[in-house]
């Protein structure tokens, strides 16, 4: 028997929605990457989150370009190009647009590209913003390093002190032993976690 189809309802728990929008949109950027790449088709992906943080993908360099050509080909293709409204207003869509080329332009940049356009001024500040991240992420190695340091002492002490016992240990047993045996033994068998309770009392 086939498997009955299931409702898609909105998540109620938070914490689960917000798990299942990241599965679900690393998977849709993926297929929608594949897609682009296999079909030699000209994709664009737009996901605002409920924060409303934005996640876009765009098989050009810039996602305004397809932006625009989905306008003008639904404008051409309609039957009614002049009653054409789009979903938007427009100084929403060029605020949007403008958004995502700068994001855009500031990955590049971090990432070493496009650097002819930037002043000395430009390069001065791009510099300082990436010997912050990188003092940021030294910081960070530097703490994890030292926390693992850390923590290795103190394992190493309760090693050292656990064969410590064990040794002191297994020397009061081995006393006990011979003198069971009728061994002789120039040391009386003293129990080390006992010996403070041995001791004769003075009078």
């Amino acid at each position: 028997m086939g498997r009955g189809k299931i409702e898609v309802k909105k998540i109620q728990d938070k914490k689960n929605r917000v798990v299942t929008f990241c599965k679900r949109r690393s998977g849709l950027m993926k297929k929608a990457q594949e897609l682009s790449v296999l079909c030699d088709a000209q994709v664009g992906l737009i996901i605002f989150s409920q924060t409303g943080k934005l996640s876009h993908f765009s098989s050009s360099r810039d996602m305004g370009e397809i932006i625009q050509t989905y306008y003008e080909c639904v404008g051409c293709c309609s039957e009614s190009p002049h009653k054409f409204q789009p979903p938007y207003k427009s100084e929403e869509v060029a605020r949007l647009m403008q958004k995502i080329h700068v994001e855009e332009k500031m990955v590049r940049t971090l990432m070493g590209e496009e650097l002819s356009s930037l002043s000395l001024s430009d390069l001065d500040q791009l510099e300082c913003q990436v010997q912050l991240g990188m003092n940021r992420i030294r910081m960070r190695k530097n703490q994890l390093v030292e926390d693992l340091q850390r923590r290795g002492n103190e394992l190493q002490r309760d090693n050292d002190a656990l064969h410590k016992m064990i040794f002191e240990g297994g020397r009061y047993v081995e006393r006990i032993v011979k003198n069971k045996c009728g061994i002789p033994s120039t040391a009386v068998a003293t129990n080390p976690w006992q010996q403070n309770f041995m001791q004769p009392l003075q009078g």
